[in-house]
């Protein structure tokens, strides 16, 4: 892996953009996740001529010509992309909307910078300020990829040198080594379907069983880019697939750091009816989340992850038939949420118990399967 400092003018940016010779949606890239504010700090720095960090780009043969894989600064390129647009007659990024799918983003382009004399767009901004703008240069590393270089060094190189905006999380760098793989592929199909739109990648989610329940997660709400929601759904259901697999709990860190160390490690596809398993149990939380969708079982990971991983390793619904589970959820749900109280001390005990072993270190394994004896036993009281 070779490397060169260099300078890129915005110019010679908008020239490669409009040739489509940046690549802002490798792999390993997440989506965009830059707030406004962030986008209109950045671009008024420019304007100004202040300094900004360095882009680092992987160069590729490509035919004729060389095409260059965004490393780090995706969203410092998009900010100026969504600002540049096609505004202005003399300089201008004829093909900017193919960068962002989502309609979201698509107006958000255009945005103002506040200057000291007002707020200028692109397209008002002063000739002046143009030509200057036109001549910033951006510093840039590009990297070369030799015959013997290899993703999970470029992914290791990623998080590294990536300290600005939005951290690296181990699910993005495994999804970005295993993203084909069996099981990981399989898992996705579950959720989603990919989509190439333009520059943009876009997940497509369904509408079924698995996403009905998995979006109330408070983890999966707070997330703004819709890919990233996909993405954060994918982790939760990979996670659940694995459990449904092995009937064991894990660490969710542990899992991801399984997949990054065994490289050779094959994971298969889910089977028949593994996919069955958990089709059956999130068919069954669906059917609750017009009564319960609010309830502490569906926006919170911790006891979410309880009585999915509880009813898929009792086999309660098979065994109890829905009706008897659904009453007795609803009063789980009763007593968890505070909206009800114990109908005995011994329920009571337990419940007092469960909540203490919820409020810390919730992902360790013997609080996970101490949650789950704990839930199946006050399901044997209610």
């Amino acid at each position: 892996m070779k490397y060169r400092n260099s300078e890129m003018k915005i110019d010679q940016l908008v020239s490669y953009l409009n040739e489509e010779k940046i690549n802002l949606s490798p792999a390993f890239q997440r989506g965009h996740v830059w707030a406004p504010l962030a986008r209109k700090k950045l671009v008024k720095n420019i304007v100004l001529g202040r300094p900004i960090p360095a882009v680092f780009l992987y160069k590729e043969a490509y035919g004729s010509k060389y095409t260059y894989n965004i490393l780090d600064g995706k969203q410092r390129l998009e900010s100026l992309i969504l600002f540049i647009t096609d505004s202005r007659t003399d300089v201008r990024i004829d093909k900017w909307a193919r960068y962002f799918f989502d309609n979201a983003h698509q107006k958000a382009a255009g945005f103002s910078v506040e200057l000291s004399n007002g707020d200028y767009s692109f397209s008002k901004l002063p000739d002046a300020e143009v030509r200057e703008f036109r001549e910033y240069a951006i510093p840039t590393v590009e990297i070369t990829l030799d015959d013997e270089s290899s993703l999970d060094e470029v992914i290791s190189l990623f998080v590294d040198i990536n300290q600005q905006g939005v951290a690296v999380n181990r699910f993005d760098i495994v999804k970005a080594m295993y993203k084909g793989g069996p099981l990981m592929k399989s898992v996705f199909s579950l959720l989603a379907l990919e989509q190439k739109r333009g520059q943009d990648i876009y997940y497509r989610p369904k509408k079924n069983e698995f996403t009905n329940v998995l979006k109330r997660l408070q983890i999966v709400e707070n997330v703004g880019a819709p890919n990233s929601k996909v993405d954060k759904m994918w982790e939760k259901l990979m996670e659940l697939s694995l459990f449904v697999r092995t009937k064991t709990h894990r660490k969710p860190a542990t899992i991801l750091k399984e997949f990054i160390a065994a490289k050779k490690l094959a994971h298969p596809k889910l089977n028949g009816k593994e996919i069955a398993q958990l089709r059956r149990v999130f068919a069954f939380m669906a059917s609750l989340r017009t009564s319960l969708g609010g309830s502490r079982i569906f926006t919170d990971q911790v006891h979410s992850y309880t009585v999915i991983t509880s009813l898929l390793r009792t086999e309660f619904l098979d065994t109890q038939g829905d009706g008897p589970v659904r009453r007795k959820l609803k009063k789980y749900a009763a007593l968890l949420d505070g909206n009800a109280q114990p109908q005995s001390r011994s329920i009571g005990k337990r419940m007092k118990e469960y909540r203490e072993i919820s409020a810390k270190q919730t992902t360790d394994i013997s609080r996970r399967q101490l949650r789950d004896e704990i839930f199946v036993h006050l399901f044997s009281l209610l």
